[in-house]
């Protein structure tokens, strides 16, 4: 058992490549804008708090504006995730 997990954690021989600078870019924009939106949207409401701005949000954005086409980056994983963690802090 041990040796089957040793040998998945070796080194790749190679690292994969660096990601276009645009792509960078791009990803660092949509991630701050999405940020921005939630709490301008708060803000509109009339909440001064920044209640609906969670630590959360950042990851979130990390996952889908940095790994789009990942498994978990997917629409049903991060809304499942978020409304799994609401339930959990309210119950």
């Amino acid at each position: 058992m041990l040796n089957v997990y040793a040998r998945r954690m070796k080194p790749k021989l190679t690292s994969p490549q660096r990601k276009p600078w645009s792509k960078i870019f791009w990803s660092g924009l949509g991630a701050f804008l999405g940020i921005y939106a939630v709490a301008t949207g708060g803000s509109l409401l009339g909440i001064e708090e920044h209640l609906y701005l969670l630590g959360s949000f950042g990851a979130t954005a990390v996952l889908i504006y940095g790994a789009p086409q990942a498994d978990f980056s997917q629409p049903r994983n991060i809304m499942g995730g978020h409304i799994f963690s609401a339930c959990v802090a309210v119950f």
